[in-house]
């Protein structure tokens, strides 16, 4: 199953990378993720504001660098910055971000008389997006700037 999610998110994210301001995206997710400052969830999975999605961290290093307004939903932010098309890629690699999630980086958490529920192994899952973000933006990089690749390259290293 694991090989099948992984393949399913490189996939989509290759798809994604495809189009600039996908890209961008991406490149902005991943120097949030970089930042360190919080955890990086699966899906759509929230843990109360100090960890989130990738695009979650798109957004807020967005904010940071000024892509973005800090009000309003991030989804709506992050709609508008991609367009129709490429939003519907960005729901689909939420999913597979989710599935492989599931399926390779998480352990059953089993609670009486409550619904059952994953718990994340945080520090894994954090390294293998950054890994995964770096792969794909590395075998797309025809598509990229010289300046991206400048920036990338410490991080291939």
């Amino acid at each position: 199953m694991m090989e099948e999610d992984a393949r399913r998110l490189r996939e989509d994210l290759h798809v994604l990378a495809g189009s600039e301001q996908g890209r961008r995206l991406l490149q902005l997710g991943l120097r949030g993720i970089e930042r360190g400052e919080r955890g990086v969830s699966a899906g759509c999975w929230t843990e109360r504001g100090i960890a989130g999605c990738l695009f979650q961290h798109a957004y807020w290093e967005g904010v940071r660098e000024g892509v973005f307004a800090d009000k309003g939903r991030p989804g709506d932010w992050i709609g508008s910055f991609v367009g129709s098309h490429d939003y519907g890629v960005v729901i689909r690699v939420i999913e597979s971000f989710d599935r492989l999630a599931r399926s390779s980086f998480s352990d059953p958490d089993p609670r009486v008389f409550r619904p059952r529920r994953a718990c994340l192994r945080q520090d894994e899952w954090n390294a293998a997006v950054a890994r995964v973000l770096v792969d794909v933006l590395d075998e797309t990089q025809e598509n990229s700037t010289s300046e991206e690749r400048e920036r990338l390259a410490p991080l291939q290293a």
